[in-house]
This record gives C-alpha cells, sequence and structure tokens, in this order.
C-alpha cells in the first residue's frame, strides 16, 4: 500500500451534489443577493478556481459562511435526491478490505455525509473531519496526521477541485483528483496532483 490513509471530500467526489446544487443555486442567490447565472456560466466556471467563482458571482467572503450554512440544511431537507456516484460504495469497501484507513474531510455536515453515505458504507470510514473550519481542509488533515501519527506521504488526499490540490498542498501531504466531479479534468491535471483517477475503479485498481 503506498498510503495509510484516504482522506476523501464528500460534494463531487463520494456524492454526485452538483445537479442539486445547480438546481438550487439561483433561489439561493436571491436569498442571499448574488449573481444569478445560466447553464452555460455554470459550465465555464468549472474551469475556474474558487476564489474566481466567488468573484464572477459577487460573494463578498464575509458572506460565504452564511450561504454554505443555508445550502446545507437545504440538502438536510431533500438529500434523497443526492446519491453517491456509481460504483463508490464496492470502491471503499475494497480499499478497507485491503487495510486502508479511510477518512471524511469536508465543509459538510457530518449528519449530512453519513445520510448521503448510509450506514454500511458510512461504517466504512475511520475518521470524519467534517464542518466549516476557519482555516480550512488544510487544518482538518492536519488533524489527521497528527491523530494518527501518519507521515505526510502515506496520506492521501482524494477530492474533485482545485482547491482540495490547493489544501494537500498547504497540509504537506499527497494530492489525488477525480475526473467526475466539479473541476476539469484539464484545469485539475494543469494542477499537477500526485494521482488521477478517471474512473471510480481506478481508485482501488491504483491505491489497492
Amino acid at each position: 500500500m503506498k498510503y495509510d490513509i484516504a482522506a476523501f471530500d464528500f460534494d463531487g467526489t463520494l456524492a454526485d451534489t452538483m445537479p442539486w446544487f445547480n438546481s438550487i443555486l439561483n433561489t439561493v442567490a436571491d436569498k442571499y443577493g448574488f449573481r444569478k447565472i445560466d447553464a452555460s456560466e455554470r459550465e465555464q466556471l468549472r474551469s475556474r478556481e474558487a476564489s474566481e467563482i466567488l468573484k464572477f458571482l459577487n460573494i463578498p467572503l464575509w458572506k460565504l459562511p452564511a450561504i454554505m450554512s443555508h445550502v446545507r440544511s437545504l440538502m438536510q431537507e431533500i438529500d434523497p435526491s443526492v446519491q453517491l456516484f456509481d460504483g463508490i460504495p464496492d470502491a471503499l469497501a475494497r480499499l478497507k478490505a485491503k487495510g486502508l484507513r479511510l477518512a471524511v474531510v469536508s465543509s459538510n455536515s457530518v449528519e449530512n455525509v453519513q445520510r448521503v453515505l448510509g450506514a454500511d458504507t458510512a461504517a466504512l470510514f475511520d475518521d470524519y473531519e467534517c464542518g466549516t473550519d476557519l482555516f480550512g481542509k488544510a487544518a482538518k488533515i492536519d488533524r489527521l496526521l497528527k491523530q494518527h501519527g501518519t507521515a505526510p506521504e502515506r496520506f492521501l488526499l482524494v477530492g474533485d477541485e482545485m482547491r482540495d490540490i490547493d489544501a494537500a498542498r498547504k497540509a504537506g501531504v499527497r494530492v489525488g483528483s477525480v475526473a467526475w466531479g466539479y473541476n476539469h479534468l484539464e484545469a485539475l491535471r494543469d494542477r499537477g496532483p500526485d494521482e488521477l483517477f478517471l474512473t471510480v475503479a481506478d481508485l482501488p485498481d491504483t491505491l489497492a
């Protein structure tokens, strides 16, 4: 095994939340007074960094915690429409069977994450670092490293966005990017992740 811990982002990596998020985005825009976008603009933003997206939508940083909290509460109300990507439960089970420690690292709430995972898949994870954090994912990763005494080079963060790559670099750990989430493949590839997963089946095939 190349790694001792594989920590997974949730939205866009384990769960296909993008269709649901797109369906509620303009309603949230009305509530919080930021820019509405159409389908073509949404697609263009998938090649941009998080900071560029916030600027495009005219969302000031001080509004972001309230917006994220509201989106999480909406997810609790309609979570049946949010599903795991095909093959995720089996891929995680295979990794767990090989002895890899699994974690979730997400700004989403642990309640939302475990509800969508379902009891059987949720039980595969050893650690949950969920919820908003002033210092972001890098702080969550650092807590896991210290908790388990894991060397940074034996820790892999798996995510679907450029900001996941940045968080891993900040924490000094390895990072793998998935091609089925939010940011486009080429945008991720240009960022130089340590691992690149083109399909869900690549997760156990590459890591185990």
